[in-house]
């Protein structure tokens, strides 16, 4: 058993640390309560940009804290710290989700939020500057990988959905990143092949993969992220090593492999060796996690899923540079028809692998309809939007997006019932953005209206 190997090689020396339980500690002039979520705390040098806090159960002002800091694509600091917080808690991590960088800002307006964020949570807060972490989800990762690029002093990067930037600018200086992506996201090959970039670049990485679509990760993936960001600050030398959470990985993923061993699932007992090589490098002898992988290499089994793999990813290549021009090519009716073909295609039962190329397929064409649908109102080419907002429909029609932007699109072209009837569409999808709602200046002649009201204070 690979466990037995990797777990006598234990550090000479455990260093193990007790961390007081402080609530109600005072802050800079305000009072925080340990264990508590603070949806907005605005900064004390510009109350502009604010952020969401967690403060760990462990949080004592007297001892250094690592941070996690989280950018959410739509400005939503409050969501991804009720994803994160419970393994915060655990994690002694205090947590701060913007509320300020969303999609579609310049690189230097968020990289500004990051330094006023971080500027005032080392403020009112005891960080411990060598294991501050990022996250984001989609272009909340990127925000995330730009910051990290461009700014010294990051330990790590989570990025969700999505990976870096194109800036064009080298690092300040090298940093971890976990890639966590589902198997139906349309940024999943890029993914791909940035963990594959990262490899040869020889940095510290790993590649997450959820059952799911572009979106940020379920709860249940959350602990596997905090370990990874954990075990990183250990073997930088942020925090003290915890042995007895290095050995639990270790015995519960070789149990793992173990199983898919007995159920002759080569190629998933490998990526498990895989998963172990890459968070445990630095904290104990990896060479028979190395051997193992190399001997699996070798197997017919690994060989033709890896040689599967490889299809599916020039296929799905293929079918995006022949759709993706379409986008502004055909007609309503041969998107109608094109749709329902690919829509039947994710439902191949025997071939799951394939499904999930179909399924990628139709979310880069959503995403990509969202942008010449965000094109089309920004100038205020209605019937071009409206063209483009019906073939978003079709591609992905459990979508709020489309019926959000319908109305926008109504309010243009000022048909007040129309912009009702679209929220409402908009609401029942699962529209929850009031805030955008009522910052957006085309809908505010219609936000007395009495329906649209309704809309809102019954969400």
């Amino acid at each position: 058993m690979i466990k037995q190997i990797l777990c006598s090689a234990a550090f000479v020396i455990i260093l193990l640390v007790s961390v007081s339980c402080v609530s109600g500690q005072k802050h800079q002039g305000q009072d925080f309560s340990n264990s508590k979520i603070y949806p907005l705390v605005k900064c004390q040098a510009d109350t502009n940009v604010s952020y969401a806090l967690f403060l760990p159960p462990q949080y004592d002002i007297s001892k250094p804290s690592p941070l996690l800091i989280l950018f959410d694509s739509h400005g939503d600091g409050l969501l991804p710290v009720n994803l994160f917080n419970a393994e915060a808690a655990k994690s002694s991590f205090i947590i701060a989700g913007s509320n300020n960088s969303k999609n579609g800002l310049p690189t230097e307006q968020t990289t500004d939020f990051y330094r006023k964020m971080f500027a005032d949570l080392t403020a009112r807060f005891n960080i411990e500057k060598r294991a501050v972490y990022l996250c984001g989800f989609s272009g909340g990762s990127r925000v995330a990988g730009a910051v990290a690029i461009i700014e010294a002093g990051i330990a790590g990067v989570v990025g969700c959905g999505a990976g870096l930037p194109d800036i064009n600018q080298k690092p300040v200086n090298t940093f971890s990143f976990l890639a966590v992506v589902g198997n139906q996201d349309f940024n999943f090959t890029e993914m791909q092949q940035l963990d594959e970039s990262l490899e040869l670049a020889g940095y510290q990485h790993h590649l997450l993969v959820f059952d799911g679509i572009h979106q940020w990760p379920p709860k249940e993936l959350i602990p596997d992220i905090f370990t990874w960001i954990r075990f990183d600050a250990t073997r930088q030398k942020a925090i003290p090593e915890q042995r007895a959470d290095v050995n639990a990985f270790i015995e519960k993923n070789d149990k793992i492999a173990s199983g898919f061993e007995t159920e002759g699932k080569l190629h998933l007992q490998q990526e498990t060796y895989l998963k172990m090589l890459h968070y445990l490098q630095g904290l104990t002898d990896v060479e028979p996690l190395q051997e193992e992988i190399k001997r699996l290499s070798a197997e017919k089994e690994v060989i033709e899923y890896n040689n599967q793999k490889k299809d599916m990813l020039e296929l799905e290549q293929k079918l995006q540079q022949e759709y993706l021009p379409q986008i502004p090519a055909q007609s309503i009716e041969w998107w109608t028809k094109e749709t329902s073909r690919l829509r039947s295609l994710t439902q191949n039962q025997t071939k799951p692998e394939l499904s999930q190329v179909y399924e990628r397929l139709l979310g880069s064409l959503s995403m990509n309809s969202y942008m010449y649908c965000n094109n089309a109102l920004k100038h205020a080419d209605i019937t071009s939007a409206s063209r483009f907002i019906e073939i978003y429909r079709l591609v992905d029609p459990t979508n709020a997006e489309h019926r959000f932007m319908a109305a926008k699109a109504a309010a243009l072209n000022r048909n007040p019932d129309k912009v009702f009837g679209m929220l409402k569409q908009a609401f029942d999808l699962g529209f929850k953005d009031i805030n955008r709602l009522k910052s957006d200046a085309d809908f505010k002649p219609y936000l007395q209206d009495a329906r649209i009201k309704n809309l809102m204070n019954n969400k």
